[in-house]
């Protein structure tokens, strides 16, 4: 039976007419959780009474019939890291009717227990708040919000394991339409204030609200304390929706810049400010886990260069991804005309070591995977992770001049021959024409594809778009703009490179499918009349291996291409014979001016080849670097990874 007012179920009780309570594992303010003996499958299980929801009366039909109408839907939810739920119901106990959850009975610590012990180490709050995200991304897929992230909702197996508690509970209790106090109802606010993402508290919850208490978890675990201190609910909802949260970094002794921007960036109050998905978050913090290996005394580089006055931060390994299973980095790169506008990667940090050459300058410290210059050299974009803190840089004032990010974040730039206009896309096919000098959108377009790459022609009167695993290419006019031809593809596209005089296009996939590979064929033309109806282009495969990054020499005469089997070298015309030049991994790399070297990043740091004697000539940086790109004039090299984005004078 239940106690009167309290809604507590007892010892020995029976639910469903199979499951015989055993003993009390917790309880709070949504109900109890009891460990029970499944009597027809003679196992143990976790039932978890929802006291909140008993009571008489239309409304508390109501409220029960939603609850359990959610449950059924988050019952399809089949991941490692979420609690299973075996099967509900609803007990009469006379005067109540009160919902149930049966769940796999998982033994554990809550995370509201760790947190009574203080900050946790780093590597398992990332490797905690991975697990977390991989959870949100497998829901938010179902199209199920948590809405009430925090951490007596995560639980820590014996063998270091997460498992998520309660989704869909905060959504069935939460009222079907909006009223003026949608926080409330049935005596409970829908979620915790102190993780509350402000449009939720303003009674908008979407997905990105989960985002933003994960932030406000992870805050508290490499912190020891939230992100907001106040009294009572009230406060801490006023903070969220009012007060800009503090660096962690500030709260607590050697959080590294990393763990900043991406805490800061999930506690951001607009939710497209945010980490895209949840996928993307948990890439990130697997970038934060996992350390690199220094680098062999035997490696040693032909010279490198430094940060000013800093020593070697704590290396970090590059995050395992769908791209390459032996750097784990994602990657965009992007060549025009032979000059590498756009190459892309998530690294991680790199190990910069002292030498007597000039210091790199650091142009942020936010992550960055893609680094272009405009033609004239004045500016430089930056992309950083998922797409969030794009920005333009003025090259010789070394400041900011324009905030690029919006939406669900920046994929790809690209600056026009002229050099007066960028071209950004994101991934879900917006596309927007830029004024460089301003960085006002002077045009935009909806492609209808996934937009990963993005190329001007050599004579800008006409942009090239792809991406993704849909085989398509496609022609837009950047002046009008309106598509002009579009066609299918032998493969999806993650890397594309356009010749110098415009008429050769290679192209490669990064992607595991069976589409992996590095192709070339003849570019389409804006005069052609080819649809989506008709063949595919005629492309030549060159290999079939995980492609990350394409550029072509300014002469013409060759290009390089990089990937998961090393750096190689192929003659344009006629037979396309190679050379490989090393075998370590490439995740993005850059020609210079005259065609006499070839910078590469990777998980190996920036080095320079010869392009004539196939040799190194100098390492700028050791350690993982996401992308990489020389100045229009041949005397800087620009590089990105996690730690942000830097800048070499070579001469």
């Amino acid at each position: 039976m239940f106690e009167t007012g309290g809604g507590m179920a007892v010892q020995g009780q029976i639910f469903g007419g199979r499951y015989r309570l055993v003993g009390l594992l917790g309880e709070g303010g949504m109900g109890q959780v009891w460990e029970a003996q499944d009597e027809t499958l003679d196992r143990p299980v976790a039932v978890k009474v929802v006291s909140l929801l008993a009571g008489g009366g239309s409304r508390g039909d109501e409220a029960r019939a939603r609850f359990l109408r959610e449950a059924r839907i988050t019952a399809k939810l089949q991941h490692p890291a979420i609690v299973t739920i075996h099967d509900l119901g609803e007990t009469d106990t006379g005067t109540d009717k009160v919902p149930f959850l049966v769940m796999e009975l998982v033994r554990g610590e809550g995370l509201d227990a760790t947190l009574r012990r203080g900050p946790v180490p780093l590597p398992d709050a990332a490797r905690w708040g991975a697990h977390i995200a991989d959870a949100l991304t497998e829901a938010h897929d179902a199209g199920i919000m948590h809405r009430d992230i925090k951490p007596s909702n995560i639980l820590i197996t014996p063998s270091g394991t997460v498992k998520v508690l309660d989704f869909g509970i905060a959504r069935a209790a939460d009222p079907p339409v909006a009223t003026a106090d949608r926080l409330t109802q049935t005596g409970f606010i829908v979620g915790t204030p102190q993780y509350m993402a402000p449009e939720q508290a303003r009674g908008f919850p979407e997905p990105r609200s989960d985002l933003y208490a994960l932030g406000c978890l992870l805050f508290e675990l490499i912190t020891g304390r939230l992100p907001f201190q106040a009294p009572d609910a009230v406060g801490h909802l006023t903070a969220h929706l009012t007060e800009e949260p503090p660096a962690p970094s500030s709260m607590a002794p050697g959080i590294p810049p990393a763990w900043d921007d991406l805490v800061l960036t999930l506690l951001r109050k607009a939710p497209d400010r945010r980490y895209p998905d949840a996928s993307a978050l948990a890439q990130a913090l697997r970038r934060l886990d996992r350390p690199a290996e220094p680098a062999s005394p035997a490696d040693a580089p032909t010279r490198t260069l430094a940060a000013p006055g800093t020593s070697p931060p704590p290396p970090r390994a590059a995050a395992p991804g769908r791209s390459n299973a032996s750097t784990g980095v994602r990657r965009r790169t992007l060549v025009i005309g032979g000059l590498a506008v756009l190459g892309a990667a998530a690294g991680a940090t790199a190990a910069l070591w002292p030498d007597k050459h000039p210091d790199p300058d650091r142009f942020t410290s936010r992550g960055t995977t893609s680094v272009a210059f405009s033609p004239d050299g004045k500016t430089l974009a930056t992309i950083g992770t998922a797409g969030v803190d794009a920005a333009l840089w003025d090259v010789a004032g070394r400041k900011a001049i324009t905030d690029l990010a919006s939406g669900s974040g920046i994929s790809t730039v690209a600056f026009s021959p002229d050099g007066k206009t960028l071209a950004t896309a994101q991934v879900y096919g917006e596309l927007q024409l830029r004024d460089t000098a301003t960085g006002v959108v002077t045009a935009q377009l909806e492609s209808g594809y996934y937009v990963q790459v993005v190329a001007f022609s050599p004579d800008g009167s006409t942009l090239i778009l792809s991406g993704g695993s849909r085989p398509w290419l496609g022609l837009w006019n950047p002046v009008t703009p309106k598509p002009t031809a579009i066609t299918d593809i032998a493969h999806g596209t993650t890397v594309l490179a356009l010749s110098p005089d415009g008429k050769t296009l290679v192209s490669g996939n990064s992607d595991e499918s069976t589409s992996a590979g590095l192709w070339v064929s003849d570019a389409i033309t804006p005069g052609d009349s080819r649809t989506s109806e008709d063949p595919p282009l005629h492309e030549r495969r060159l290999i079939q291996d995980y492609t990350n990054a394409v550029a072509f020499n300014p002469d013409g005469k060759t290009f390089a291409s990089g990937g998961q089997g090393g750096l190689r070298l192929w003659n344009t015309a006629p037979d396309h014979t190679v050379t490989a030049i090393t075998a370590d991994p490439t995740s993005a790399l850059a020609f210079s001016p005259d065609g006499k070297t070839l910078a590469t990043a990777g998980k190996d740091g920036i080095r320079l080849w010869d392009t004539a004697t196939h040799q190194a000539t100098a390492t700028l940086a050791t350690g993982a670097f996401a992308a990489v790109a020389f100045s229009p004039d041949g005397r800087a090299v620009a590089g990105g990874n996690d730690d942000g984005c830097w800048l070499w004078n070579l001469r």
